[in-house]
């Protein structure tokens, strides 16, 4: 985690804020770049649905593994039983490393709406170091999601429907805004960033053929799941070399825009406005790891 005094700074501004956002959100709609959030309680306040367990997981996932011959990007962990190789604090972070013989794949999940608008508001990237090297240059990245701020996604934490044992129709009623929000989701989604590939435009569709497969939904308590695939030959890596690389998952940085604040002589904060439109700093936060690509 980049634990600069900048990005300290940023982190406590976003804290005042979303407080400051209680009464924003009163009166309407409280947008930011790359995504609109519904909802009158600050992020400490809402629920984190239980989701997969942190318990016993690492940090970073340590060791190879090969993908289920039945693996599907469609942004569910069904081939994994919901079971993940790491949960990593910097991120707040589920995830699964695996790769078969042609790709490499990336499973993450994010229970906390907090990660989960960051990820709306300025994707997260993943960054694959051939040579293992945390400081080479020359390492592959794919960023997702990527919005067009001009069409933002809707995702109202606060409101959810509750799930209750025993209830069909909260299952029902759960169900029905998990299908919704996706809808919006998928209609709002519609490219990857892409750069250190040859051949390969920086911008791509989603529905590319070009050897990058991603797809990512939420479950009917809203929770996060992204699921990317690669293909090897971009990266430089084949399943019989044996080659450990370095790979780097941060939740990207998002930049202030659209707040004023004004402090007295001394420094101290007296006043915060937050116009139309206004997203709140968010620091980047990521870790890094190494793989070697898992054989049958």
């Amino acid at each position: 985690m980049r634990n600069t005094t900048s990005n300290y700074k940023h982190y406590t501004l976003f804290a005042l804020l979303s407080i400051v956002a209680i009464t924003v959100k009163a009166q309407g709609t409280f947008e930011s770049d790359g995504v609109r959030v519904t909802g009158t309680r600050s992020i400490s306040q809402e629920e984190v649905p239980v989701g997969a367990s942190k318990q016993k997981l690492p940090g970073v996932q340590t060791v190879g593994l090969r993908a289920p011959a039945n693996i599907k990007i469609d942004g569910k962990t069904t081939e994994w039983d919901n079971k993940f190789q790491a949960y990593n604090r910097n991120t707040d972070l589920f995830y699964i490393m695996s790769n078969d013989d042609d790709n490499l794949y990336l499973t993450l999940q994010a229970n906390d709406p907090a990660i989960v608008r960051h990820i709306l508001a300025g994707g997260f990237t993943l960054t694959i170091n051939q040579s293992g090297k945390k400081g080479d240059k020359t390492g592959i990245a794919v960023t997702y999601p990527i919005f067009d701020k001009t069409n933002r996604l809707t995702v109202n934490f606060r409101n959810r429907p509750k799930l209750e044992k025993g209830a069909a129709a909260s299952v029902k009623k759960a169900d029905s805004n998990m299908y919704a929000v996706n809808k919006s989701m998928n209609e709002k989604v519609k490219l990857i960033k892409v750069t250190g590939v040859k051949d390969v435009d920086t911008l791509i569709s989603v529905y590319n053929e070009d050897g990058f497969k991603v797809a990512a939904a939420f479950d009917n308590e809203l929770i996060y799941t992204c699921e990317l695939a690669i293909s090897l030959k971009h990266l430089g890596l084949a399943i019989n070399n044996g080659n450990k690389f370095a790979y780097n998952i941060m939740l990207n940085e998002v930049i202030q825009s659209g707040i004023d604040i004004k402090k007295d002589p001394s420094g101290n904060i007296v006043s915060v406005s937050v116009n139309k439109g206004a997203q709140p700093a968010m620091p980047p936060t990521d870790f890094w790891g190494e793989y070697t690509l898992a054989k049958k």
